[in-house]
């Protein structure tokens, strides 16, 4: 894989986080740097579900505040130089959390977007944030992850939709979204 050179990298990190306080979802207390790599953990604010009991015929609760595990090495900003990890719970057909709840199987972290598969050196974490908080709030039930909580995450989301979830559980407003479009190309 290739690299940048190490002054050039170290500016790059230094530029990343930066934007991403501006966004104001990095846990600056979390950030562990090193000669290699940088990780640190992003706080992300989207309306989500996860798995509980709120009333008769829903197992499922809102939740507003979740939690991705971000690994940066000297790879970084190339293919291969950048892992995320969904850290906390979440009931979505597009990502399989490390924190699973039972009786499922363990959970990956994985999650499936576009911009993370096809990642290039001009794409940048601000732009990935913002694409990680569209996606909690658009789960794409016809294209699930090949594990069972997905795909049980699929066949709910295919019989309700985030609107009517919303007037279900009385939410009003979308949590302060971007106003900027992110168009993702495949």
């Amino acid at each position: 894989m290739p690299e940048l050179p190490l002054e050039i990298w170290k500016n790059r990190i230094e530029n990343e986080i930066k934007s991403l306080k501006s966004l104001n979802v990095i846990d600056t207390n979390s950030i562990i740097q090193s000669d290699n790599s940088v990780k640190f953990l992003i706080n992300l604010k989207a309306l989500g579900f996860i798995m509980g009991t709120f009333k008769e015929g829903i197992d499922i609760v809102p939740q507003k505040d979740h939690q991705i595990h971000l690994e940066l090495n000297r790879a970084f900003p190339y293919p291969g130089g950048i892992r995320f990890s969904w850290q906390s719970n979440i009931f979505h057909p597009n990502i399989h959390p490390v924190k699973v709840p039972s009786p499922y199987e363990s959970g990956t972290g994985y999650i499936c977007l576009n911009i993370l598969k096809k990642w290039s050196r001009l794409t940048d974490l601000e732009t990935t944030v913002k694409a990680l908080q569209k996606l909690v709030v658009n789960p794409n039930p016809d294209d699930p992850l090949k594990y069972d909580i997905c795909s049980e995450a699929a066949k709910f989301f295919k019989q309700n939709t985030m609107e009517d979830l919303k007037k279900e559980f009385n939410i009003e407003e979308d949590l302060e979204e971007e106003k900027d479009d992110i168009v993702i190309i495949d």
